[in-house]
């Protein structure tokens, strides 16, 4: 009998595994995750075309595990392929829209979104570098993101970004179209035949009104927006530079090319270059579609010149022209500066802290593994079924990011020399410094300025705390930030956990609380506390700058050599 029942069980438990519905099949796709999610299930479960056809769908985004926005149910939703040559690449970029706005993961509301695949990047992290970055300097409606895994009716599509559409609204290209102002792009693809286009008169360009829509637009618009276009160039020529900041917002404009230039995006001079008009100016920005950048081109498509370092977002002709006025250049110059610790810590540990590239694959590395091994995008594989834009990746994902991460670091050092700036710091030789990840080393306490000064080969070097630059006879505290205009760089002094450059009984005791754990140091006083940088506060660190404040040893000669 028992034989029986154990037996009528598990044919229950068998009927039931293939008895589940579609539902129970769900449950775990969207349960949270590592990383937020977009589940699309279209109408029927039908493939989504490669012609760009919306097809109907319910769209679920799930946030993050422990993230802090409540899954999004849309119904009655579309879906289509979108992208010029990325929409015949095999890993497909998608825009969805909603029936109505949604505020998608805290990025305000919106019925319409993009999916980038970055198919051409096989780092993954093109596009969202300078997203980040634009949006740090300050280009106008640099579009917000988030990283996403993408499924279609329950298949794991891969990492993907979700992203900013490129459109006005309040949340994003915030004009005015009621009021004479426009969005455009530079566009020598296929007409949209949802946009207006015009070939600029003194230049030629072809540049499409991406809004208002040519249903929209009137014959008065188009004349208003190709007579200012035509002014603008016109005033390139002019030798005036009070013109020219007429017609175009300049603080715009060399932000945006800061931005195009040392990243070096190849299609900047004949798409995805878009400008806004308001106000009656013309405006840089917002940024949009950078994974073939970085160095990331097929030189059988484009060309060996690609790959040297040259100037390239000057083939655009706007900034062809304005780079030979002295107060553009000048005010490239500095932003570049300006940004400087952002660059540097692109690719490389500074004070900011960890890089951004490993910040990143540590934070979606997950994601970025699925992709490349559940969905089936190998990293050194071209998917692509007609033609190869990207560079002819390595075999390695890490092999591509290392690639990645040292043409950031050579464009930044290029693009310094050739405008003539300085941004590190160079230590004289046979000095008692040294420079670690942008700390400078080997300083005991009680140096004055004047003097640590007198031990940089670099021009113009100054030692500042809270941002106020400290005088010739004061002395160089812990965590004082050195500069000569760009990079920054920290000081480390042993002991001077107050920060004042000056060891005392005041540091010994907070090494000791440190160590017994009633105060919590920062970065900055931990590094001083450390004596012998083991990474740990010990009973020797606090005994050491004890002993060192009533003389009976020297820490300074133990542990700066």
């Amino acid at each position: 009998m028992k034989r029986k029942i154990a037996l009528a069980l598990l044919v229950c438990m068998v009927m039931s595994v293939f008895a589940l519905p579609v539902s129970a099949v769900e449950d775990d796709i969207m349960a949270p995750g590592d990383i937020a999610k977009v589940l699309i299930y279209t109408d029927g479960g039908v493939e989504i075309p490669s012609n760009k056809e919306k097809v109907a769908c319910e769209i679920y985004i799930v946030d993050q595990e422990g993230g802090i926005y409540e899954t999004i149910h849309g119904e009655n939703c579309t879906v289509n392929v979108r992208g010029n040559s990325t929409s015949s690449a095999y890993k497909k970029p998608y825009n969805i829209k909603f029936d109505s706005k949604t505020d998608v993961l805290g990025m305000g509301k919106n019925k319409k979104w993009s999916l980038l695949a970055n198919c051409y990047d096989k780092t993954l992290l093109r596009n969202a570098v300078v997203m980040d970055f634009a949006k740090e300097l300050g280009v106008p409606y640099t579009p917000d993101y988030k990283y996403v895994d993408v499924y279609v009716n329950d298949e794991l599509q891969g990492s993907y970004l979700l992203i900013d559409s490129v459109e006005v609204s309040e949340t994003r290209v915030d004009i005015d179209l009621d009021n004479n102002e426009y969005l455009i792009e530079l566009d020598y693809n296929t007409p949209d035949p949802d946009c207006y286009y015009l070939n600029s008169g003194v230049y030629g360009i072809s540049f499409a009104i991406n809004e208002p829509e040519i249903e929209d637009i009137t014959d008065e618009q188009t004349r208003y927006v190709e007579n200012l276009i035509y002014e603008a160039e016109y005033s390139l020529g002019s030798d005036d530079f009070d013109e020219i900041c007429e017609y175009f917002d300049i603080e715009s404009m060399a932000k945006f090319y800061v931005t195009l230039e040392y990243f070096r995006n190849i299609d900047v001079a004949t798409s995805s270059t878009r400008f806004h008009i308001k106000g009656g100016k013309i405006y840089g920005g917002p940024v949009w579609d950078f994974d073939l950048s970085s160095g990331n081109y097929n030189v059988d498509y484009y060309g060996t010149g690609t790959l040297e370092q040259k100037f390239h977002a000057t083939k655009m002709k706007w900034f062809k022209a304005l780079v030979e006025y002295p107060e553009f250049q000048e005010l490239v110059n500095k932003y570049f500066l300006e940004m400087q610790d952002t660059i540097v810590n692109l690719y490389t540990d500074n004070l900011l802290g960890k890089n951004k590239i490993d910040s990143m694959i540590e934070t979606y590395g997950a994601s970025f593994d699925r992709n490349h091994n559940e969905a089936g995008w190998d990293p050194s594989v071209v998917h692509h079924s007609s033609m190869q834009l990207e560079r002819h990746p390595d075999e390695t994902y890490e092999e591509n990011v290392e690639f990645y991460r040292n043409w950031l670091l050579e464009r930044n050092e290029w693009l310094l020399e050739t405008w003539g700036l300085t941004s590190f710091v160079e230590i004289k030789e046979g000095s008692a410094l040294n420079e670690d990840a942008f700390i400078i080393k080997g300083l005991s306490d009680e140096i004055p300025v004047s003097e640590f000064l007198g031990e940089f080969v670099t021009e113009n070097v100054t030692v500042s705390v809270n941002g106020e630059a400290l005088a010739d006879d004061a002395y160089v505290p812990n965590g004082a930030i050195v500069s000569c205009g760009g990079a920054s760089y920290g000081t480390l002094v042993l002991g001077d956990v107050q920060e004042d450059g000056v060891v005392n009984q005041y540091d010994y005791i907070m090494v000791k609380r440190a160590y017994f754990k009633t105060v919590e140091l920062d970065d900055l006083a931990f590094a001083a506390a450390d004596v012998d940088g083991d990474g740990e506060i010990l009973t020797y660190d606090y005994i050491a700058v004890k002993r060192h404040y009533f003389g009976t040893i020297d820490i300074y000669e133990v542990y700066n050599g």
